[in-house]
C-alpha cells in the first residue's frame, strides 16, 4: 500500500519531533525513594508584614528541626529586600518529606498565606554535588542561592561545569559550604547552588576569582533565564 505524500511528509515530521524532543530531554537522575530530598522555598511576605513572618519563620524552623527524618532546617532573610526569606530544607528520604509536606509543611503554608505577597515557591530537588554536613564557619555568615535554568539541550554540558565550580570553591578560604541541587523530571533543566561563606567580603572575593568569572561566561549562552543569584543572612 503506497502512502500518499502528504501523509509521508506528516509521518516525517512525527518521527522529526519525537527524535528532537528525545534529544532536548533532560538529563535527570532515576528517582530514589531512599535518597535524601533538598527542599529550597522562597517566601516573600508584605513589607508591612515581615515582623509576623519572622515569628511565623523562626516557630516553623524550630518545630522542623525536631521532626523525624530532618536533616537540615534553615531560615534565612535577604540582606536587601529584607521582607523576602528562604527555608533550605533536608529530609533522610521520600517518605520523611512528604510526611513532613503534609504535616507541618502544609500548616506552614496556611498560617503564611494571608501575610504573602507572592506565592510560596517550593523547588524539590536531589543532589548532584554535596558533602557530608560541615560545622558552620564562624563570622558574619552570608547564604548566596542562586536558581539555574538552563535550556534542555544543554543540561549534560551544564552539570560539569556546576561540579567543577563547586569543587574549586570548596577549597577557597572563607567557604563553609556549596552545594549544587537538581530538581527531578520533568524540570531537570533547573539547578540551584547554596553557598555559605564567613562574610559578604570572602563571597565577593569568591565572585572575583578568574575560574569564577569564567564559569559564569561558559554558563551564560545555555541560560534559559536570568542567572539568579540572591544573598541572605540567617534568620534570627
Amino acid at each position: 500500500m503506497k502512502m500518499a505524500i502528504p501523509q509521508l511528509a506528516g509521518a516525517v515530521l512525527a518521527i522529526g519531533a519525537m527524535q528532537s524532543a528525545h534529544a532536548q530531554a533532560p538529563v535527570s537522575p532515576a528517582p530514589n525513594p531512599d535518597a535524601p530530598v533538598y527542599a529550597v522555598s522562597y517566601i516573600d511576605v508584605l513589607a508591612r508584614q515581615k515582623s509576623l513572618g519572622m515569628t511565623v519563620l523562626k516557630q516553623f524552623r524550630s518545630a522542623c528541626a525536631g521532626e523525624a527524618g530532618n536533616l537540615r532546617c534553615e531560615a534565612i532573610q535577604r540582606m536587601e529586600q529584607q521582607n523576602e526569606f528562604a527555608i533550605l530544607e533536608v529530609w533522610k528520604d521520600q517518605k520523611a518529606y512528604e510526611t513532613h509536606a503534609a504535616g507541618a509543611g502544609a500548616q506552614l503554608r496556611d498560617k503564611l498565606k494571608p501575610i504573602l505577597a507572592s506565592p510560596y515557591d517550593e523547588r524539590v530537588h536531589t543532589a548532584l554535588s554535596v558533602l557530608p554536613p560541615q560545622p558552620m564557619p564562624s563570622g558574619r555568615i552570608v547564604y548566596a542561592i542562586t536558581h539555574v535554568d538552563v535550556i534542555p539541550p544543554k543540561v549534560a554540558d551544564t552539570i560539569p561545569l556546576l561540579t567543577q565550580m563547586a569543587e574549586t570553591a570548596r577549597k577557597e578560604q572563607g567557604n563553609g559550604r556549596l552545594e549544587v541541587l537538581q530538581q527531578p523530571a520533568p524540570r531537570a533543566n533547573h539547578f540551584t547552588v547554596i553557598e555559605i561563606w564567613s562574610n559578604k567580603r570572602m563571597l565577593e572575593n569568591h565572585q572575583a576569582q578568574a575560574y569564577s568569572v569564567q564559569y559564569r561566561e561558559n554558563l551564560q549562552p545555555m541560560i534559559g533565564a536570568l542567572y539568579d543569584e540572591r544573598i541572605y543572612k540567617i534568620l534570627d
